[in-house]
């Protein structure tokens, strides 16, 4: 019994309360990842969502012979063909850019040809097809 002293019995403490932290720490690691993975993915459908939608609005007025509405349409195609697919700060900024100045122009051309029912509700058909991301109100929980 004279053997036994406290000092081990605090050094395996201190042992499993390292393997805890560690393995806290990897599994906060793995977690977080999954969830910028994930909002992520939802970020990009919903932005490309817009784009795909403009898309088919393109191929429906592109069926007016109004010159009016092509030189309107020629604009909104350069406009949706220069929006970036890459993520970096510079090509989100471009995005943004192009696709105010794209959703402007869509306005125009439901006005010009008595569609704009078909963009009236964009914003709220986008939401609910690409749903609402998911944001921590608490910023101290999103990390």
């Amino acid at each position: 019994m004279a053997d036994i002293t406290l000092d081990g019995v605090l050094d395996l403490e201190e042992k499993y309360y390292e393997e805890g932290y560690t393995e806290g720490q990897e599994k906060s690691v793995k977690d977080n990842h999954l969830e910028g993975k994930a909002y992520g993915l939802q970020t990009g459908f919903q932005r490309f969502l817009v784009v795909g939608y403009i898309h088919g609005l393109i191929e429906i007025w592109s069926k007016d012979d109004s010159k009016a509405v092509q030189n309107h349409l020629k604009q909104l195609k350069e406009l949706v063909s220069d929006i970036p697919t890459t993520n970096g700060d510079k090509e989100v900024e471009l995005y943004e850019q192009a696709i105010g100045k794209a959703r402007n122009k869509v306005r125009v051309l439901g006005t010009i040809t008595k569609t704009s029912e078909k963009v009236a509700k964009l914003d709220s058909l986008l939401k609910e097809v690409g749903g609402q991301l998911q944001v921590s109100e608490n910023v101290d929980d999103m990390w």
